[in-house]
């Protein structure tokens, strides 16, 4: 039986959207969907091939991030990406903390999740991605200046407070942002950090 991915979402349309869009991106990948916890955890326990979730944080029978972390329990070895209406910088930090491989905002593009599912199928070595990813998010050439103020952006660090850690002018901080949000394929400084953060947890 083929990898699947569970959609964890208790509103009809987003599952039926979300699976035609993975399913087109990422096609050995089979969806399946689950509308409150209970129907997750009945997953948990009959798919043995289950290689990631992706989940809502507003279901009828739990609230906040208690979903996540009886997922994380049940299944340590499933990755869980975040996927929720609720965002704030520290539902994302509690996220991450209590074991998302990632949080996404229903806000993002499309290609902001794909990329996400990628990142965390090829991290836990899951070979059965069919070749789609978000562009420069994965091959994405930065160089060393620009690794670096790609980390102090994710610290949290303004343009200014950048130039004066690494000893150049406000303009060229500036510069070497925009490249790198350009490189990254993000929008913005708060995507990047995003980017940042969760490839730092899935590192080894």
């Amino acid at each position: 039986m083929s990898a699947a991915i569970l959609i964890v979402d208790d509103h009809p349309l987003v599952p039926m959207a979300l699976g035609s869009m993975i399913e087109q991106h990422l096609t050995a990948l089979r969806v399946i969907h689950a509308g409150n916890l209970r129907q997750a955890r009945a997953a948990y326990q009959v798919e043995a091939d289950l290689t990631a979730t992706i989940l809502d944080l507003r279901l009828p029978d739990t609230a906040g991030l208690e979903g996540l972390a009886e997922l994380r329990a049940l299944r340590p070895d499933v990755p869980v990406l975040v996927y929720t209406a609720l965002e704030s910088e520290p539902l994302r930090r509690n996220a991450l903390s209590g074991g998302a491989a990632a949080v996404i905002g229903k806000t993002e593009l499309p290609q902001v999740l794909i990329g996400a599912i990628n990142e965390v199928l090829a991290a836990s070595g899951d070979k059965t991605i069919n070749g789609s990813s978000t562009p420069g998010r994965e091959n994405a050439e930065l160089s060393p200046r620009q690794r670096q103020i790609w980390q102090a952006v994710a610290d949290g660090l303004s343009n200014q407070e950048i130039a004066l850690r690494y000893g150049i002018s406000l303009n060229t901080t500036k510069a070497h942002v925009r490249e790198m949000l350009q490189r990254l394929g993000v929008r913005n400084r708060t995507e990047a950090a995003t980017l940042y953060l969760r490839r730092a947890r899935l590192r080894p």
